[in-house]
């Protein structure tokens, strides 16, 4: 029996009563401990971080949807508007579920006229990001707007919002040199340099719009949007801030000159169907701006603005409709007998001959035969002015002789060839300046035969053939320089920024680019062949400009083309006593200089002439 009593005693129900009171003050500290613990940390969270708190917990179902700003407008010299924002009515769509999506977006893509998969598209990308409306299709026509009013009942989240778009009042004019505007790509959304974008936002792709990006762009507003935990709108709207215009750019660009340039361009291109393009470039010779600078075709970008399908965008690219490419600051061309300029004033500069020594032309070069004047016969004897005005092949292959590559190189670099003129325009190429460091290197890459120049290369070089390769912008540029007494002006497009109100809040200065520092004498010789090419009945451009009525300088050159016909050329300045424009006009594969890209210069110094001096001009058209 106590053997029993004993095991009783010592059981978990028979603890003696000062045992059960130690445990159960046990666990009454530690029941206060962790009461104490949560009152603490309430008054951590609600008192001391509460704002904090607050904060994120506010952030966590307010999301800012943007108000895109109105784009800056870009201005011609005399403010005519090359580029502005109209209203226009923008298709959005809210997302508001997966059941709701499935029915209302391919609803949505039938009335648009687009394909169920483009919509979906659009909507997939901004997954996770459902608080802002999601821009389904921009600048609606009255019929689709229509059509989506009268159905909003089967269109549950789809919604109409007026917002400003690009516009261009112009069509297709200066199109490769203003660029466009369109949505931001993800490549662009990836890169650093647009870290301050969002999906969905409007940007330039291309010339002044995408160069003047910046500028152009405004700040967005935005209004305040109640989201639940997946990211939904609620419908409660909150309040916003108004967006900030961008600023507008006015250009050197004259409206009336441009517009007469392309129509000459657009004709020469029709009457020579055989031409790939056409580009031209006018230059202020005392200050650099850019008056006109021309590639045709271009393109309409108010059809990308609207939209266009691939298959039509490809179509119009395809059959040379559409040209995106800006030949003047992009195109390489051979310049051939345009170059000459450039190596008569490093013969001059050089002391390789001097105006009055004259050169024997038989019709070929002594030293190497088959190097050939253009001329049957050969000229005869000429001195530098007469061998720019009839364009002697000969006299300049005995110049390259005695200058050899790399010296001529040197007052190719010295004149602005081979580098970047820094015209405010992106994508603008080197072009190629032949030396024998050059050719080594072109040999290491496989680009050319042999490693050195041959001794026929070093006299083909001073003729502007035999890997020459110069922009069009880069030809006018030198052009600018010789007429300007080898004072080299920086190319310059944009000559004022103005803000929304249209007060000047910034102007850009003439800029010196380089100065080729020679006896003032050497220009002048230069100058007078190159009068002599337009005012002499043998020069090789007077049928075209014998009857101008102020004296212009110029060159005419057919340059070889290894991959097709040959390219034509004009450069010129004028008028002759006191320079005020500078030109170069380049016709892919147009063929000969003075029948091609001469009356194409013509008609811009009329177009000039036209505008400076409108007495002397309607007296031109009288008599």
């Amino acid at each position: 029996m106590n053997h029993g009593y004993r095991n009783r005693e010592n059981t978990p129900g028979n603890l003696p009563v000062r045992e059960l009171k130690r445990i159960r003050d046990y666990v009454l500290i530690i029941v206060f401990a962790c009461f104490l613990i949560v009152i603490g940390q309430l008054f951590n969270l609600q008192i001391v971080q509460g704002e904090k708190y607050r904060s994120l917990s506010k952030e966590n179902y307010l999301r800012i949807t943007p108000i895109p700003a109105p784009r800056g407008e870009i201005l011609d010299r005399d403010g005519e508007l090359l580029v502005t924002s109209r209203p226009a009515f923008t298709v959005f769509y809210w997302y508001l579920d997966e059941k709701e999506a499935a029915t209302t977006l391919p609803h949505l893509a039938d009335i648009l006229g687009m394909e169920p998969a483009e919509v979906e598209e659009k909507v997939r990308k901004y997954e996770g990001r459902y608080f802002e409306p999601v821009p389904i299709a921009r600048d609606i026509t009255p019929e689709i707007y229509t059509k989506i009013v009268e159905d909003a009942p089967n269109l549950p989240g789809v919604f109409i919002d007026p917002q400003p778009i690009r516009y261009y009042p112009q069509d297709d004019l200066l199109s490769t040199t203003l660029g466009y505007v369109g949505e931001i790509t993800q490549s662009q959304l990836d890169d650093p340099q647009w870290k301050d974008y969002k999906m969905g936002s409007i940007v330039g792709q291309q010339g002044l719009e995408l160069y003047y990006e910046s500028i152009l762009r405004g700040i967005n507003g935005g209004y305040q949007v109640e989201v639940d935990y997946r990211g939904r709108p609620t419908g409660n709207v909150g309040p916003g801030i108004d967006p900030e215009p961008g600023k507008s750019i006015q250009l050197e660009i004259d409206l009336d000159l441009q517009m007469a340039v392309e129509e000459a361009l657009k004709s020469a291109l029709e009457q020579n169907p055989e031409a790939k393009g056409a580009s031209a470039v006018v230059l202020d010779v005392k200050t650099g701006g850019v008056l006109s600078i021309a590639s045709v075709p271009g393109f309409d970008p108010n059809i990308l603005i609207s939209g266009i399908s691939y298959k039509d965008l490809n179509q119009k690219i395809t059959s040379g409709e559409w040209r995106f490419a800006n030949l003047a600051a992009t195109g390489l061309y051979p310049p051939g007998s345009a170059f000459k300029i450039v190596t008569a004033v490093a013969a001059l500069a050089e002391g390789k001959t001097d105006r009055t020594e004259e050169f024997f032309d038989p019709g070929y070069h002594p030293s190497a035969p088959t190097l050939i004047c253009h001329k049957w016969g050969g000229h005869g004897y000429v001195n530098i002015e007469e061998a720019l005005e009839v364009s002697c092949n000969t006299y300049f292959y005995e110049m390259g002789r005695r200058l050899g590559v790399d010296t001529l190189a040197e007052y190719c670099r010295a004149l602005g060839l081979g580098m970047k003129t820094g015209i405010d325009l992106g994508g603008e190429n080197y072009g190629t300046v032949p030396s024998t460091e050059w050719k080594a290197k072109a040999y290491g890459e496989g680009r050319v035969a042999q490693p050195e120049f041959l001794f026929s290369e070093h006299m083909m070089v001073a003729m502007g053939q035999a890997f020459h390769l110069y922009t069009p912008i880069q030809m006018a540029s030198v052009t600018q320089a010789v007429a300007n007494q080898g004072v080299r002006m920086r190319p310059r497009l944009v000559s004022k920024i103005l803000d929304s109100e249209g007060n000047v809040v910034e102007e850009f200065l003439p800029e010196v680019s380089g100065e080729l520092v020679v006896d003032p004498g050497i220009f002048d010789i230069v100058k007078a062949g190159m009068l002599r090419v337009t005012n002499e009945p043998g020069g090789t451009a007077y049928w075209i400009f014998h009857d101008c009525p102020v004296k212009v300088c110029g060159k005419t050159g057919t340059a070889q083309n290894p991959l097709g016909d040959d390219h034509s050329w004009f450069v010129g300045f004028g008028p002759y006593e006191d320079p005020e424009i500078a030109l170069a006009v380049v016709v892919d594969q147009g063929g000969s200089g003075s029948a091609v890209a001469a009356p194409v210069a013509r008609q811009i110094f009329d177009a000039f002439l036209a505008i400076t001096q409108p007495q002397e001009a309607e007296q031109v058209i009288a008599d």
